[in-house]
């Protein structure tokens, strides 16, 4: 994860050479960032931000060039969040903050000024580096009321459609078929809803209670281990808590599940996490042959299901036309998914969605 970011700082270092030296060469985000939506890139701040500051604590306190060299990765995180006009991270980092410092109390209190001091390093090198004499526009974009409002509509057509489909709700894909009237939008930012509208009331509740519940059980447990523990070890103890914490705040103002790299990283974070918990469980008998012979069945039929789907790949260019042809558009959406959309060629159902925009 750090050599990532590490690698990304210097590709925004390369651009922001090249901007200063040519003058046609925007300056970032609008001269390239390699994501086709910046807030895309923002997801992964929000997944990587507390990470960091977990690397640094972790380092040996004599190793002075390696802990600079993290804190100055924070500080142009933070930088570029400023420069993203992002508001999602920034509340993500704040519920972040104030999460583990309810849980973890003492021990929360290094990465805290870890983040502090990136926090307030980050707002010196963005002035240094993106700044024209004013403020951030961050700062007047929380203020700006009608800025909320495409988000409120489409959290409120996903309330209408978890009331028109309550038990099984909607089906998926609905907000990634493109002749949809919130299609540009890809998901309604916020994902507690989408799973409510695609999925109903009963699937919603079933995983929001795994997990709030799990979660719980995950965080209390970090908590009591960190009375134990070592500084360094607390350190990225309270850095995984903090990217758990900031990614679900993040979540639910933005599509941050929905973008393959905040996927990747869930599987990531949220499988290390798991990997930490140490389920509390009695004594148990050895599994019986049944089911270590159910186990195999299962094992091999996963494996054909996942054989059988390879075919596809060799028809990747012909449905990618067949999409073009049904939308009737040159470009897909959503922006990050090539073949994200509902398989509909009849020409009233399209016609009727269009006209609903």
């Amino acid at each position: 994860m750090a050599l990532g970011v590490v690698l990304y700082a210097v590709f925004f270092g390369v651009g922001y050479g090249m901007h200063l030296i040519f003058e046609e060469i925007k300056l970032w985000p609008d001269g390239g960032t390699n994501y086709v939506n910046i807030r895309n890139f923002n997801h992964y701040q929000t997944w990587t931000l507390p990470l960091l500051g977990g690397i640094l604590l972790s380092i040996p306190k004599d190793w002075n060039v390696a802990r600079g060299g993290v804190l100055g990765l924070i500080a142009l995180w933070w930088a570029l969040i400023f420069a993203s006009n992002v508001r999602g991270t920034i509340v993500a980092m704040g519920v972040a903050a104030v999460g583990v410092g309810l849980l973890f109390r003492r021990h929360a209190k290094p990465w805290l000024v870890v983040q502090g001091a990136g926090l307030l390093t980050g707002i010196g090198l963005y002035y240094l580096l993106f700044s024209t004499g004013g403020g951030p526009p961050v700062v007047e974009k929380f203020s700006e009321g009608g800025t909320y409002s495409k988000r409120l509509q489409l959290w409120r057509t996903s309330l209408e459609m978890a009331w028109a489909h309550p038990w099984l709700g909607a089906g998926p894909m609905h907000f990634a078929w493109p002749p949809y009237r919130f299609a540009t939008a890809g998901s309604p930012h916020n994902a507690f809803l989408q799973w409510l509208a695609e999925w109903g009331v009963l699937s919603t509740g079933i995983m929001s209670g795994l997990a709030v519940w799990g979660g719980w059980r995950w965080m209390d447990q970090e908590r009591r281990a960190a009375e134990a523990a070592s500084a360094a070890s607390n350190g990225v103890r309270v850095a995984l808590v903090g990217s758990v914490l900031a990614a679900a705040a993040h979540a639910m103002v933005s599509g941050l599940l929905v973008t393959p790299i905040s996927q990747v990283f869930l599987a990531l974070v949220g499988g290390w996490a798991w990997g930490r918990y140490r389920f509390e469980r009695g004594p148990t008998t050895a599994p019986s042959t049944t089911a270590h012979a159910l186990l195999c069945v299962l094992l091999v039929a996963a494996m054909g299901v996942v054989g059988s789907s390879l075919k596809d790949l060799s028809t990747v260019e012909e449905r990618r036309d067949a999409l073009l042809e049904a939308v009737d558009r040159n470009r897909f959406s959503p922006r990050y998914w090539g073949q994200g959309f509902l398989h509909v060629r009849d020409p009233e159902v399209i016609e009727r969605a269009r006209r609903n925009r």
